[in-house]
């Protein structure tokens, strides 16, 4: 249990300062994907290194479709590590809704405004919200 809430916390930092960053600069730093792969030793368990599945497909959509950064994706990749596979569904699929929840209400927003949304979103904040909310929910 101290484990956990330990792991969650560190987790919840340095995703706190890759949000930071990302909102800032569009840039996540090497060394913050490492130490969140890094914490998983915290709470390890064997079966979710298959979590690692779940990276190899977000890698792969990011290599067909050009639209996601290297660094959401070595960011994915050790969160998965330290998810598991179900979580690791459940982190996309909760960053994902939160960013087209708030695309949609940017995109109206900027419409009344009479302007046009910007397409390109840091993609840091929504990982950080799933992965949150897996936490709490898992």
């Amino acid at each position: 249990m101290i484990g956990s809430v330990m792991q969650f916390a560190a987790i919840s930092i340095l995703l706190g300062i890759g949000t930071f960053l990302d909102i800032k600069t569009r840039e996540i730093p090497n060394w913050i994907s490492v130490i969140v792969a890094m914490t998983a030793v915290i709470n390890f368990r064997l079966d979710n290194l298959w979590g690692l599945i779940v990276a190899v497909i977000f890698f792969s959509v990011a290599l067909a479709t050009g639209k996601i950064g290297g660094g959401d994706v070595k960011l994915i990749a050790a969160l998965s590590v330290v998810c598991g596979l179900w979580g690791s569904f459940a982190l996309l699929l909760f960053a994902q809704i939160a960013m087209l929840v708030f695309y949609g209400v940017s995109v109206i927003v900027q419409k009344l405004r009479g302007r046009t949304a910007d397409k390109a979103l840091p993609f840091v904040p929504f990982i950080t919200f799933g992965y949150v909310l897996t936490a709490i929910l898992f």
